[in-house]
């Protein structure tokens, strides 16, 4: 599984940094410490789950996609090649950017927190 995506903050003075979760960043210009341990733990889990399932929908999507049609053309006829690449054109073509703005809106949509500095 891959690691938790960091954490983007904002210091007032308008300096910006982004670390893990649960750890804690210092600001160069006013140096003043951002604790991202106030963003409630169950709600941070929440968000990064739904952005792996999106990025579990697409891999097995694909994964379903190749393993109908390698052993297709492999072993039983090379023209679903043809069939294939049409397929393959439409996933990228209509199924991808409807999967792009649903992936877009809910990261629009995912909880923003107001951290204050310690």
């Amino acid at each position: 599984m891959p690691p938790d995506p960091p954490i983007a903050i904002a210091c007032d003075c308008g300096e910006s940094g982004s670390v893990a979760y649960g750890e804690t960043w210092q600001c160069a210009k006013c140096e003043k410490r951002w604790n991202t341990g106030q963003i409630p733990r169950e709600a941070y889990e929440r968000r990064n789950r739904r952005m792996r399932r999106f990025r579990v929908e697409i891999l097995a999507f694909g994964a379903i996609l190749l393993g109908v049609f390698a052993p297709l053309v492999l072993f039983v006829e090379s023209r679903y090649l043809f069939l294939a690449i049409i397929v393959g054109l439409a996933w990228m073509l209509l199924y991808m950017p409807l999967w792009r703005r649903r992936v877009r809106r809910a990261a629009a949509e995912a909880p923003r927190w107001e951290l204050h500095p310690e």
